[in-house]
């Protein structure tokens, strides 16, 4: 464990066989126009020299801690939530290690986030993300837009669109001290399809998202990205079926979770679209799913509707599975 921030923004990095562009990202927060900041980078077993590259940089700059090496995770998942419970700084950002920080973004984000507070009349979750430009490994701009290019809707933040569809990338997030608290200790790693989601669907429910339409950095694309940005299709969604269906299902396993953690405190209204909405998935009728559904207005985002009702309609046929 490192020694208590006194930053007011902990940075988290989760690196993994990134020596090729880890350096260039740090340099990146180096530059930022916001330095009052800890980087808190945990090393899954990298093979390469990603762990002595950060560890150069960690004794040049000591706001820069690696946090844990030699630990297998097995995912950027579960690093991040490992790295979660390492910061304690009033607010916390996480950093993919292959991308590029433009010089504004804690800056803007944290900007974002003070307009949250000064909103909120008490103590609440608070989330903010941002957009971002997609770029090629050598950062060629492939859009100006990431969220245009992968057709996120930023203003889909209510508890019911999340639960369906998550919406702003973790690399791009800031989250306030009272989220981290809400979900220290009870994120059930097996259930959750991200930590990002988890933290978003949180928010959703006890309290307030931020939205800066500004994208803040570059986020590279090089074939080894762990979730990469991907131009939407809804014939590739048809297409590929049993991909549709898992990752459908995989967003009722979540909202199970989220029922077995958080159901005794959610509102009236978000109980039943939580049930509703799990209901729309596991009975045997279509005909009550698809009402159930209907009862939940756990809808995708416009053309996605469609996938989203395919899968329903063969979500409990064996063959494609």
């Amino acid at each position: 464990m490192c020694e208590k921030s006194a930053a007011s923004v902990d940075i988290l990095m989760a690196t993994y066989n990134g020596e090729k562009y880890v350096g260039e990202q740090i340099e990146s927060i180096q530059a930022q126009s916001f330095n009052n900041w800890r980087l808190l980078i945990s090393d899954d077993c990298s093979s390469d020299d990603t762990l002595e590259i950060v560890k150069k940089y960690a004794e040049q700059d000591p706001r820069i801690i690696v946090v844990s090496q030699g630990k297998r995770y097995g995912s950027a998942k579960l690093n991040f939530m490992s790295l979660l419970t390492a910061a304690d700084a009033p607010y916390v950002m996480f950093c993919d290690q292959d991308d590029v920080w433009l010089p504004k973004k804690i800056e803007l984000t944290l900007a974002k986030m003070h307009e949250l507070e000064h909103l909120s009349l008490e103590r609440q979750p608070l989330l903010v993300f941002t957009d971002m430009k997609v770029v090629d490994k050598h950062l060629g701009i492939i859009a100006d837009s990431f969220e245009s290019y992968s057709n996120i809707d930023s203003s889909r933040v209510m508890f019911r669109q999340i639960l369906a569809q998550s919406v702003g990338a973790g690399c791009t997030m800031m989250i306030n001290r009272d989220l981290q608290e809400d979900i220290s200790g009870y994120a059930p790693s097996n259930g959750i399809i991200m930590h990002d989601w988890w933290l978003t669907l949180v928010a959703a429910a006890f309290g307030q998202i931020g939205h800066v339409s500004v994208p803040t950095s570059l986020y590279r694309q090089h074939g080894n990205n762990a979730v990469a940005a991907k131009d939407f299709s809804l014939v590739d969604r048809i297409t590929h079926m049993r991909r549709m269906i898992r990752n459908v299902n995989k967003t009722i396993t979540q909202a199970c979770c989220f029922d077995s953690i958080y159901g005794d405190v959610l509102r009236t209204d978000q109980k039943k679209t939580l049930s509703y909405y799990i209901k729309s998935y596991k009975g045997k009728n279509v005909f009550v799913r698809v009402i159930s559904l209907i009862r939940s207005g756990c809808w995708k985002k416009g053309t996605r509707k469609i996938g989203q009702l395919i899968a329903l309609c063969f979500s409990d046929d064996t063959r494609l599975k």
